[in-house]
């Protein structure tokens, strides 16, 4: 090809393409942070679906190992947004930090419950008290599972300090009971499934929603600061991960492709997501780390949602 031709073809084609509108906002980059579960997922559909673009904001998805960890990586700005559950939030706030919960992601529904407690198979575990002495994998402590599994133990009438609770992520938990390390787990699906199928574990016990029928498992959570000053982003992202559900819901195949790109993992069934929080939502789990002994700080619900 002719140098006139060639700069004739580049020129053409750089006449196609589209070109920044003049005065356009650049999207707003963040970084969000989430743990392996295909609650999830919604981030990763939202940013490569366009849904949080036409928003103005740029998300980088990142795995996180262990949620626990998240609060830290939000106040040190390697994440903007984080997820969380409600019992994080609250220690991070009774500690004296400045968190606000920017989303709902999913709940837990008594009807189609996900999170379970299940033993190692071969294991003879009859009734809760069968548990004393035993090693329990938590993903996380204080985490949603950690606490409701305490609160459900105290129901049962077991001392949380006669059993062991030991910090695992959700895609190690079936092989940590085939091997015998733990005796039991709280794991939700598709893990729990994965357990099950694989001959790793039985199911024992529905125990969160024996503790409340219904109620919000995760969420995202950003700094106030953050917040205070990216109103638009908090509305935005929200707005984002509502229509990623949409879309989630109406294509389930492509759904858990989005979830083998982000997630490394395929689940059959999908969360009961919700975005929306209300200040009941966080009451419940007020309630409960009151009687464990989990807070000093007297909360007010209402304001630990951004708005």
């Amino acid at each position: 090809m002719g140098v006139s031709r060639r700069s004739a073809v580049l020129s053409g084609l750089a006449a196609s393409l589209p070109l920044p509108a003049i005065g356009q906002t650049p999207l707003v980059k963040i970084v969000v942070g989430y743990p392996t579960a295909s609650d999830f997922v919604l981030v990763g559909i939202a940013q490569d679906k366009g849904y949080f673009a036409k928003r103005g904001i740029d998300a980088e998805p990142k795995r996180i190992p262990i949620m626990s960890g998240i609060p830290a990586a939000l106040l040190s700005g390697d994440l903007q947004i984080g997820a969380c559950t409600i019992p994080v939030l609250l220690q991070a706030t009774d500690g004296g930090l400045d968190f606000q919960l920017v989303s709902g992601v999913s709940r837990d529904l008594k009807t189609s419950a996900k999170m379970g407690l299940i033993v190692r198979s071969g294991l003879k575990i009859e009734k809760p008290e069968d548990l004393k002495g035993k090693k329990i994998g938590v993903a996380g402590f204080n985490s949603t599972m950690d606490v409701f599994f305490r609160k459900w133990l105290k129901m049962k009438g077991v001392d949380e300090r006669d059993v062991t609770r030991v910090e695992a992520i959700f895609p190690q938990m079936p092989d940590l009971l085939k091997t015998g390390v733990i005796d039991a787990a709280t794991i939700t699906d598709p893990f729990r499934a994965m357990a099950v199928n694989s001959g790793a574990g039985t199911i024992f016990s529905d125990y969160a929603a024996e503790v409340s029928p219904d109620f919000l498992v995760v969420g995202f959570m950003a700094t106030g600061d953050f917040v205070r000053k990216n109103p638009a982003v908090v509305a935005g992202f929200r707005e984002a991960l509502k229509e990623a559900q949409v879309f989630a819901v109406a294509n389930p195949a492509e759904r858990q492709e989005f979830e083998k790109k982000y997630l490394g993992i395929s689940s059959p069934g999908q969360p009961n997501w919700d975005a929306l929080v209300r200040p009941g939502d966080l009451d419940v789990f007020i309630s409960v780390g009151k009687e464990l002994g989990l807070y000093r700080t007297a909360f007010d619900a209402a304001k630990l949602i951004a708005k």
